[in-house]
């Protein structure tokens, strides 16, 4: 298979810094409760600010590179919904699927996220964000805007966050980056893969990736 078309490709470095920070935002939701995220846009706000500010606090911190990927890897997993956004990001191919390889796709898609921002941890330069606006994007989500600050007063990153309300809290189930979805980029990698390789060949590539020293590409 050509290394031209490897699956959970993240579209370009700026959008894997923000991968990056939505690895660390997502699973600081643990902290509030369902009562005090009330289930409103300005609630949904105040959850991504809250999520940004103490993320920052690991990025920023003095501790090893290894250090701060043990303690974004525990709060990916304790937090985000993984099955879920697997599904979104499998799309049609996860009914082709059976249980086991249901298994496998989210276990691989986990252990690659992981790698990605092992691998992207070096592409943070002191970043910062504020959060400028929200809208419903319909009845279960709400996009909350925000705008990821460069340092050097460089031009700011779009950076929009879908956030989805699941059993009393708060999730965030996509991030676009200056127009570019996240989940619709990967899923964009899985079909090209799975439609001409299979369900099969999709898992055999990701765990290629997965087993190999190269990172994954930033296009």
């Amino acid at each position: 298979m050509a290394p031209s078309n490897l699956p959970i490709r993240l579209g370009n470095r700026r959008v894997v810094l923000q991968g990056l920070l939505a690895t660390a935002l997502l699973p600081l939701l643990l902290k509030f409760s369902p009562f005090a995220m009330a289930q409103t846009t300005d609630g949904a706000e105040a959850f991504v600010q809250s999520l940004g500010d103490e993320a920052l606090k690991v990025l920023k911190s003095n501790q090893s590179t290894s250090a701060k990927i043990d303690q974004l890897k525990g709060l990916l997993t304790r937090a985000v919904n993984l099955e879920l956004v697997s599904r979104l990001v499998a799309g049609r191919y996860w009914r082709d699927m059976n249980d086991a390889q249901h298994g496998q796709f989210v276990d691989l898609f986990r252990q690659l996220s992981i790698k990605t921002m092992a691998d992207s941890l070096s592409s943070y330069s002191g970043q910062t964000f504020k959060v400028a606006g929200s809208r419903a994007a319909d009845d279960r989500d709400t996009v909350v805007s925000t705008l990821i600050m460069q340092p050097g007063g460089a031009q700011p990153t779009h950076v929009d966050w879908r956030v989805r309300s699941l059993n009393g809290q708060y999730t965030i189930v996509d991030i676009v980056a200056e127009g570019v979805s996240l989940v619709v980029t990967q899923r964009n990698e899985v079909n090209s893969i799975a439609g001409s390789q299979g369900i099969p060949g999709l898992l055999a590539e990701m765990q290629r990736r997965l087993q190999s020293n190269e990172p994954l590409r930033a296009g």
